[in-house]
């Protein structure tokens, strides 16, 4: 009989936990909108379908208080099993943008 090789599960994937991170941040960012200097969407998972998303973006090019990426906006999530939104704190309301 043929030995199956099997990818060992990352040490901070828990083992039969799927990974919505990538579901999470498209409702997010369809809720709140898309920020014009979006640097990223960070999704971090925490327990019991627990998730914290923040929302980092570049800082305005000709501001002459010039500094790094910030997050504009940060959120807790409840996620069901199927990566679906179930409640956040703040809720997820159409973000006040300035171009």
């Amino acid at each position: 009989m043929a030995k199956v090789d099997q990818a060992a599960p990352k040490k901070d994937e828990p083992v039969g936990v799927p990974n919505h991170s990538k579901k999470i941040e498209s409702q997010v960012l369809e809720k709140v909108g898309r920020p014009p200097r979006l640097h990223r969407v960070e999704v971090c998972r925490h327990h019991d379908g627990n998730y914290r998303v923040n929302i980092w973006v570049e800082p305005v090019a000709d501001s002459a208080l010039s500094i790094g990426v910030h997050i504009l906006s940060s959120y807790y999530l409840k996620v069901s099993d199927t990566g679906e939104i179930l409640r956040s704190n703040p809720p997820l309301t159409k973000l006040r943008l300035s171009a």
